[in-house]
């Protein structure tokens, strides 16, 4: 029992430090161009990653959603560079990894989700080891013939 406990103190503990860390979420700010009935909305953010922080998170929340699909992708210099996707859900947290393409001297790493749902969602740009300070770009963008709501959306 005592062993228990304390593994679940240390646990909360290790949680605590690791929000603390690596701070917040920034909240990404799409704008919106619908044209001949296809919904588009996109999100643009130029970013950096620190060696004492090699970490940035992102989130966006889809009030409503019908038919439209999303891609998530983060593209560097640097091949280590990786972009983590996740939906918080009511028991269960659904999370994706991006796919690696060496475009010559830049790297891409993608993800594609054929269809989005209403719900909270988290992207997290992280480097795999220690590194120098890596620029970064970041590219959301949602789409289809459907229609979504997106939290903090601009029109164009």
């Amino acid at each position: 029992m005592r062993n228990s406990l304390r593994i679940i103190v240390t646990m909360t503990a290790c949680m605590l430090i690791y929000c603390q860390v690596n701070g917040g979420s920034e909240r990404l700010v799409f704008v919106q161009n619908e044209q001949d009935g296809i919904v588009r909305l996109q999100s643009f953010v130029h970013g950096k990653i620190y060696p004492e922080k090699n970490i940035q998170n992102y989130e966006f929340a889809l009030n409503q959603s019908e038919n439209v699909q999303g891609i998530f992708q983060v593209d560097s210099a640097d091949p280590d560079l990786r972009v983590r996707f996740l939906k918080r859900g009511f028991l269960f947290d659904s999370k994706r990894e991006c796919a690696d393409t060496n475009l010559g001297s830049a790297y891409s790493c993608k993800i594609e989700i054929p269809l989005l749902e209403k719900g909270r969602y988290y992207l997290t740009v992280y480097g795999k080891t220690n590194m120098n300070e890596t620029d970064f770009n970041l590219f959301v963008g949602i789409f289809g013939k459907g229609y979504v709501d997106v939290e903090a959306t601009v029109d164009n």
